[in-house]
């Protein structure tokens, strides 16, 4: 476990900054005279998911220890994941009083921010007034996380890449007599047992908007190519980004359905549409395997964790959780996990492509009138570990209690507190490491760790500005988002045929424009000596 806590350390040695020494401010606990408190104030964060059963008695807890310093109120709503985007779209468009939203760059960050929906944030940072921001958002992390020089959302992330992996039934896979699975042969030939020997489990679980995520994405290096699963963000739909070798020029951006004309003048063999799509083949192979209401469902892992999937694709993170509430739920379960992504299995050094930037973030709508209440409690949230851990793991010895060297163990509560920490508590420097976690997981945070595991990927500081093509991408990102949801998910076999035709569509409703607009701001951004 000290190995994981240095590594830790060590991927942020450049972005610390010296910490403030002030423990309390105005902006945190005081003593208990509330004779200069502020008045109280009822904030609205806006989250997508499932509510965790208890976070009432949580932010009960937290309204009790703040009542004679913050004295601030919080609710909350939660919404679906699959309409989430667009009812936040709609609320922000409408000038509806929100006071903190998740977004992201793979939501609708970029265009909310190019918008002017979301208020600018650089006061609050680098600030005595905020100790709690300026420690744990130091400047050279805050500085990869600016949009157009500016921060218009808190940067949500505990490492720069959470490992993708299919959960299995361990203990199903000891019945069938098979050996560790150790390659995507070896888990096909898994679920086909499940499929034929448990006919009323489902053998894979998916979840409707993330569909088989990587699991057949090429995985090349992308040194001079942008694409899924690591494609720019903000146009509405992917494009495959394709720069000269030297990285000073743009040959093209490709996007689902285009004829070959549009891959022609790339270098082989990236000339090739398949190159980028034949992951679209192997999603209709595999949905053998998956639930038949897949697009419309929301928690894949609670069918693992029920006992009702014999497998589930998700995240590293997820392990240690989803391993508890199994074994609770299905006595003599177990549950082990097969990383998909053959150079992170193997923990190659250079494996991982990243450009530093957050997944996730918190934003504040122009529209609310509390936005220096909200950064206080935000600042009271990151300002000690305490109040941290509160709110990312809950009630300390009802929902998690204390491990060695700063872990922490679950409980038989844990479950009722699984709040999605990546929408509002992530951070390098205060969340958690779970104690309770089997030696391969604690191997596999520590590989993500460490620095050497990642490379820098081409454009890392680019972001497009969806300004000029706003009305395009509008028209364009509904039809795109609804036709990849099932492409995603396995459901079409005749694809191409989809792609081509949805192709046809976006042509007519500014794709074109769009993809002029793209390559055009990337080719700016590298004649100014961009990378």
């Amino acid at each position: 476990m000290k190995r994981i806590k240095a590594l830790l350390l060590l991927i942020l040695l450049p972005l610390m900054i010296c910490g403030c020494d002030r423990l309390f401010s105005a902006s945190g606990q005081t003593s208990g005279d509330s004779s200069d408190a502020p008045p109280p104030v009822t904030l609205l964060f806006q989250f997508f998911g499932d509510k965790p059963t208890d976070l009432d008695l949580v932010i009960q807890e937290f309204e009790k220890r703040t009542a004679d310093s913050l004295r601030v109120k919080l609710e909350t709503e939660w919404d679906a994941p699959e309409e989430y985007k667009q009812k936040i779209k709609l609320k922000l468009a409408a000038g509806e009083s929100v006071d903190a939203v998740f977004d992201a760059s793979w939501m609708n960050l970029n265009q909310n921010v190019a918008q002017g929906y979301y208020q600018v944030l650089d006061k609050y940072f680098n600030n005595d007034d905020y100790p709690g921001l300026k420690k744990a958002f130091p400047a050279d992390y805050l500085d990869a996380n600016r949009m157009n020089g500016h921060i218009y959302a808190l940067p949500l992330t505990q490492l720069f890449h959470d490992i993708e992996l299919v959960f299995i039934r361990k203990d199903l896979r000891e019945k069938y007599g098979m050996q560790p699975i150790r390659s995507m042969a070896g888990l096909e030939e898994y679920l086909e047992r499940v499929r034929r020997e448990e006919p009323s489990m489902i053998p894979l679980a998916l979840k409707g908007e993330r569909g088989f995520y990587r699991m057949f994405e090429n995985q090349a290096k992308q040194t001079n190519f942008r694409a899924s699963p690591t494609a720019l963000s903000g146009t509405g739909i992917a494009f495959n980004v394709v720069l000269s070798n030297d990285g000073k020029q743009v040959l093209g951006a490709a996007t689902y359905g285009d004829p070959s004309s549009e891959y022609a003048k790339f270098p082989a063999p990236l000339n090739q549409p398949d190159y980028f799509t034949q992951v679209f083949d192997q999603n209709a192979a595999w949905n053998r395997f998956v639930q038949t209401d897949v697009l419309n469902e929301r928690n894949a892992l609670l069918l693992l964790e029920s006992g009702k999937a014999a497998a589930a694709e998700g995240t590293v993170n997820d392990w240690a959780s989803a391993r508890q509430k199994l074994k609770t739920a299905v006595p003599g379960a177990d549950l082990e996990g097969f990383v998909y992504i053959d150079c992170q299995r193997n923990r190659e050094a250079g494996c991982i492509g990243t450009d530093y930037r957050a997944w996730n973030d918190l934003a504040i709508p122009v529209t609310s009138k509390h936005a220096d209440d909200t950064m206080r409690f935000l600042d009271w949230l990151f300002q000690s570990q305490e109040n941290h851990d509160l709110f990312e793991l809950g009630i300390k010895g009802k929902h998690w209690t204390e491990g060695a060297e700063g872990t922490y163990h679950t409980t038989s509560e844990s479950s009722d507190y699984a709040f999605p920490a990546f929408e509002l508590t992530w951070n390098p420097y205060l969340s958690r490491i779970g104690a309770d976690a089997q030696p391969e997981i604690q191997d596999l945070l520590a590989y993500e760790a460490d620095p050497a595991s990642y490379y820098r990927l081409p454009l890392s500081g680019f972001l497009f500005d969806p300004t000029p093509v706003k009305t395009e991408i509008a028209k364009v990102q509904p039809l795109a988002n609804q036709t990849m949801q099932v492409l995603n998910s396995g459901l079409d076999p005749n694809w191409r045929d989809s792609l081509a035709a949805l192709n046809k569509k976006l042509r007519g409703l500014g794709l074109e424009k769009i993809r002029a607009e793209l390559v055009r701001q990337i080719q700016a951004y590298l004649d100014q000596g961009g990378a």
